[in-house]
């Protein structure tokens, strides 16, 4: 029997595949106001208490619905569980808390799928914790909450976002190992031609007006459209075409 061949495609920010590289096209940001903490501006806290904190309330989402989601940020320290031990001095915590302080801290694992269970209005927390004499001064960025549980690269909002933002190049290669590799040299690189919009939220891209779209539903109908790149220019999409999954058997 013949071997099965896997088409494996990822995306990146540079022509060699190492800037950004993800087999994942990434997700839209649901936090409004993310974009302005980046590494070389990042969200700055100090504090000589054994748990110090401050919420980042100008990074928020409201009326998020009950769900799965994902949360993700950077720091320049190592995460760690909720202990003010002095063990934990060096480490810093993240929180996803609710406008009526409800918490969902993320522990020692970021990125982290989370279940929230109320609908409402969300926003940040960061902590650092120390001995509780010496000042800990951390710095935060990248934050990013995306629905279900997949972590994807740090976007901006739908609001936010530019033609920039997203990946530039695609890199793709056949082979019979269903795994993609993530050594961005096993792919051959070209600029991103054409975006691909599945009910208007942008789920890839391609070189070529080709593309494979991954876990639909059965019996679901979508709508399909398509915008040309050009650099930093991106087309109007165009007319949707609908289209509608068939049942398993």
């Amino acid at each position: 029997m013949a071997d099965k061949n896997y088409l494996h495609t990822a995306y990146a920010n540079s022509a060699d595949g190492t800037d950004g590289f993800t087999t994942v096209y990434p997700n839209l940001n649901l936090f409004e106001g993310s974009k302005k903490y980046t590494k070389d501006n990042p969200k700055i806290l100090s504090s000589s208490a054994t748990d110090g904190w401050t919420t980042v309330d100008d990074v928020i989402v409201k009326n998020l619905k009950a769900g799965t989601y994902t949360m993700s940020a950077k720091a320049d320290a190592p995460w760690t569980v909720h202990d003010t031990s002095g063990a934990k001095q060096g480490k810093v915590g993240l929180w996803l808390v609710s406008s009526t302080w409800e918490f969902i801290s993320l522990g020692d694992t970021v990125p982290k799928t989370i279940e929230i269970h109320k609908d409402g209005d969300y926003f940040v927390r960061i902590n650092t914790y120390s001995n509780g004499k010496d000042i800990e001064t951390h710095k935060f960025w990248d934050f990013k909450l995306e629905p279900g549980s997949t972590a994807t690269p740090h976007m901006p909002s739908s609001s936010e976002v530019t033609t920039a933002d997203w990946p530039k190049y695609v890199g793709t290669y056949v082979d019979t190992n269903p795994t993609s590799s993530m050594e961005p040299s096993k792919y051959d690189w070209d600029e991103m031609k054409y975006r691909v919009y599945l009910d208007g939220t942008p789920v890839g891209g391609s070189k070529l007006l080709s593309f494979d779209l991954e876990n639909l539903k059965a019996g679901t109908s979508y709508n399909v459209q398509v915008s040309q790149i050009n650099g930093n220019v991106e087309s109007d999409k165009s007319e949707s075409v609908t289209f509608k999954t068939t049942l398993p058997k």
